[in-house]
């Protein structure tokens, strides 16, 4: 049960904020945030602000249909969020941001999807890639209905990176998670190509996964016996020709 007051949901977007900005998650003033309040509106981030310096006064209340009810202009994304709220009853924060690793597979248009790393598949599991849609439009939630109905981390083509979760802790530990997916995998092809895991190492994992006191939806990864190798091609003829 949640029982904060709304002050506090507010400083907890402003120190996600803060986070995504020093990672270098986000530049100038890209990304947003929301948190669904238990009166049933939301709480999201001012447009054109950059996350680094954002203030409390500039964190806006929008009700379900995204008309603010507080001073100050909403993300202009807010309506990717709230799609993703009525696809996903579960959901109470969500983090958008752009990563560089992470948006790079985007651009690409190279889902994460491969079991490679124990405490991704336990934790997360594959992140799937959205059909591109121009951002800050109605087609933006439209492309997510499917991806986002089974993973709480999703890459958006030639855009960036979404996650949901529990609360807005637990969606930005998620956009940490597919950052460090996409860095290790990047580096991992550089190096002749990540070995995934069997369908047997996978299975072992699935069956110690209750011990991680995972909350959300861990989509199922491709194992060993299933690479896709148009997914491998792509990306090591991408390195090729940057190196």
């Amino acid at each position: 049960m949640r029982t904060k007051t709304e002050l506090q949901y507010k400083k907890d977007i402003l120190e996600v904020c803060k986070r995504i900005y020093s990672k270098g998650y986000v530049a100038a003033n890209d990304g947003n945030v929301s948190i669904k309040l238990p009166d049933g509106n939301f709480l999201t981030t001012h447009t054109g602000r950059s996350k680094g310096f954002l203030t409390l006064d500039e964190i806006v209340k929008v009700s379900p249909d995204g008309k603010p009810i507080s001073k100050g202009k909403p993300s202009t994304e807010v309506e990717m969020h709230l799609g993703i709220y009525k696809e996903r009853p579960d959901v109470n924060a969500i983090v958008h941001a752009h990563p560089v690793f992470a948006t790079s597979f985007a651009l690409a248009r190279i889902p994460l999807d491969q079991c490679t790393i124990p405490e991704i598949v336990t934790t997360l599991g594959a992140v799937p890639l959205a059909d591109y849609s121009t951002p800050s439009t109605q087609e933006v939630s439209d492309s997510l209905k499917e991806p986002i109905g089974k993973a709480d981390a999703v890459l958006l083509a030639n855009h960036g990176v979404v996650c949901a979760g529990f609360d807005v802790f637990d969606a930005y530990f998620k956009l940490e998670r597919v950052e460090h997916f996409a860095q290790i995998t990047f580096y991992s092809k550089m190096l002749g190509g990540e070995k995934l895991l069997t369908c047997g190492e996978v299975g072992k994992l699935r069956d110690i996964q209750g011990k991680y006191g995972v909350i959300g939806k861990t989509n199922e990864c491709i194992p060993a016996q299933n690479p896709t190798k148009s997914h491998s091609q792509a990306l090591k003829k991408a390195i090729n020709e940057l190196c």
